[in-house]
């Protein structure tokens, strides 16, 4: 039986799909079967009629399946549920993430936006994200970004998770830069504050779909990296 890991961001837009890929690519290097698993995505890109998550997944990663319930508005997925609609079961997504996790070792299940993100509403209340991680029993993976306002995100995020008993096993960071001051300082700061041990800091990529696999191996050549993953995901 495999275990599942959520990957969410401390925003909207903060890099977790390139997070996600880059461990993705580094597992399977490490002879883990992995997958991972979109339960609900919004936002369709009317050009070609194809929702940038998933069809990122399938085509550039060869995942198979990636995607389950799909929203065309680009908005909150209660929203997008709203405005479209749309029937969703949350248990049938729970039951998505166990039955895979009797397929791989590893699933890694991408995210909506943040922890605090509603997904679904309800007469009285609102289905969270952090109900369908706790769903799952699933550790969580904070994707962060490493400037100005870093640290009060982080802090936020993860004394939000706390309160509601979710567990952030570890924090990846985009768009590193290491000449700069200020995102080395608060990477070192946050997890002082935390107690977050980096998985990896990963840069502004020029071209994502040549400079991932360039810096994934570069990341499979720092054994501290490696000892990271492994701590990570031992589970």
């Amino acid at each position: 039986m495999g275990q599942a890991y959520f990957i969410t961001g401390t925003g909207t837009d903060i890099g977790k799909t390139i997070i996600t890929s880059a461990l993705y690519l580094s597992l399977q290097a490490l002879g883990k079967s992995v997958t991972i698993f979109k339960p609900f995505q919004t936002g369709i890109i009317e050009e070609n009629n194809t929702y940038p998550d998933i069809s990122w997944f399938e085509q550039e990663l060869g995942v198979k399946n990636p995607g389950f319930y799909t929203l065309e508005p680009e908005t909150s997925p209660h929203l997008a549920i709203k405005l479209t609609g749309q029937s969703i079961n949350e248990k049938k997504a729970v039951e998505r993430v166990h039955e895979l996790e009797g397929m791989y070792d590893i699933v890694l299940v991408e995210g909506a936006g943040g922890l605090a993100v509603p997904l679904i509403e309800r007469k009285h209340d609102f289905y969270m994200t952090k109900d369908f991680i706790k769903d799952c029993g699933m550790p969580v993976i904070l994707v962060s970004t490493c400037g100005l306002g870093a640290i009060h995100q982080v802090v936020t995020a993860q004394s939000y998770a706390r309160s509601h008993d979710v567990c952030v096993k570890t924090i990846a960071y985009n768009h590193y830069r290491p000449d700069n001051l200020i995102h080395r300082d608060n990477i070192e700061t946050i997890e002082k504050l935390t107690g977050l041990k980096r998985l990896a800091c990963l840069p502004t990529f020029a071209d994502v779909r040549k400079d991932l696999r360039t810096q994934t191996l570069d990341l499979l050549g720092d054994q501290g990296f490696i000892s990271q993953l492994k701590e990570v995901f031992k589970g």
